[in-house]
């Protein structure tokens, strides 16, 4: 199974012999566990193909959900829920592997609350994510009675099914300016309606499993900033799943008002100019890609691609248009591509470079889940005035 390789080849060996030894396993052959991860991989698989079937399945789900937590948003998450003395141990640990299979092993609980942490973040730029305004320094409540409050509403809401589970925790979220923002995330796990597939009830006949399936949704609450997130399936559902949450947690009617849209002004690209950056950031020359215009009565499109590395938008359509270049006017900008290039660092030993496109009025396929997306989403697009705040 290409997962369980992949774990014994980026997992030091003590830490895969605590993990696989824990099955009780019958190694055939001697493992040298202090070797390379070359002479450990031939001696594991092999224990691995004498257990049973349904053994065989759990060690490859394990592996799975460790190789997940392996992403940029994965190990943010495991830091995020691990308290101080599990933060130092998994900062000495240099494989990202490594971290994620140390606290699926020795703190479950912690784990699959990083998991849940990893889901939120992974959705949070997505079609599953809206975010709320809410009074700041609430407390969330966090006793039986808070907690069922939500549970009744969940079941109300959704009139799918009964069992309802609860989860409370704090974590943490990187901020831009390298602090940490303070949340309380909220997990809900609720059953959804019968459903079933085939399957074979003996030797020869096949019948329906029915089971329930476990939706999640999940809720955070900034005290500092006051805002609400929420993810779930339906867009339609989340303002009233947000008001649900102030009323059940918060102790609060809010009234669930969406966070201002962000608006990006493509006019600032008119001019040719350059993008400063601070140089702690590691960001070179920040270049303009594409550009692409609509004339003013909206009748047609005008696009202009700089294709080599060194060459200048506005440099190429004052060469092509001379006098009728569209930077001079008579268009106005819709789409802009930029290039962002980052110098070599640990984690991208060859740098890696940014492709961001912005749309007006408010698209951008900026996703913020690594840092590096983070510092040009929240700090660069202000400064450079491109990124503006509108209430709704």
């Amino acid at each position: 199974m290409p997962v369980i390789s992949r774990l014994i080849r980026n997992v030091p060996g003590t830490e895969l012999r605590d993990y696989f030894t824990g099955f009780g396993m019958t190694f055939l052959d001697p493992v040298n566990w202090d070797g390379g991860n070359g002479e450990i991989i031939e001696p594991v698989l092999k224990a691995v193909d004498t257990l049973t079937e349904i053994e065989r399945e759990r060690i490859r789900l394990d592996c799975d959900r460790v190789d997940r937590m392996r992403t940029v948003v994965g190990q943010t998450a495991i830091m995020s829920v691990a308290d101080v003395a599990q933060q130092d141990h998994l900062r000495d640990m240099g494989v990202r592997h490594a971290r994620a299979l140390w606290l699926f092993r020795t703190d479950p609980a912690k784990f699959r609350k990083a998991e849940d942490v990893a889901f939120f973040e992974n959705a949070r730029k997505g079609r599953t994510w809206d975010a709320f305004v809410a009074p700041k320094g609430l407390a969330v409540g966090r006793n039986g009675d808070r907690r069922n409050a939500l549970a009744a509403e969940v079941r109300r809401f959704f009139r799918e099914g009964e069992k309802v589970k609860i989860e409370v925790f704090d974590r943490t979220r990187p901020d831009v300016d390298g602090g940490v923002k303070s949340l309380v995330q909220v997990t809900v796990y609720r059953e959804g309606l019968p459903d079933s597939v085939e399957v074979f009830k003996d030797q020869d006949s096949i019948g329906p499993l029915v089971y329930r399936p476990v939706y999640e949704l999940g809720f955070t609450y900034e005290a500092a900033s006051g805002v609400i997130e929420v993810v779930g399936d339906r867009k339609a559902d989340r303002r009233d799943l947000a008001k649900v949450f102030a009323k059940t947690l918060l102790n609060h009617s809010a009234d669930a008002t969406p966070l201002p849209l962000r608006h990006y002004d493509l006019s600032v690209f008119m001019t040719d100019r350059r993008f400063a950056t601070d140089p702690q950031d590691g960001i070179g020359i920040v270049r303009v890609r594409v550009v692409k215009f609509e004339t003013l009565d909206e009748s047609a499109f005008l696009t202009i691609e700089a294709r080599l590395a060194e060459d200048n938008v506005h440099s190429l359509a004052g060469q092509l248009f001379e006098e009728r270049n569209p930077f001079l006017g008579g268009y106005r900008i819709r789409e802009v591509v930029l290039s962002v290039p980052f110098e070599p660092d640990d984690i991208n030993p060859r740098g890696r470079t940014i492709s961001l496109k912005l749309r007006h009025p408010n698209g951008c396929d900026l996703k913020d889940k690594t840092d590096k997306e983070r510092l040009i989403g929240e700090k660069y697009l202000r400064r450079w005035g491109i990124l503006q705040d509108l209430t709704t």
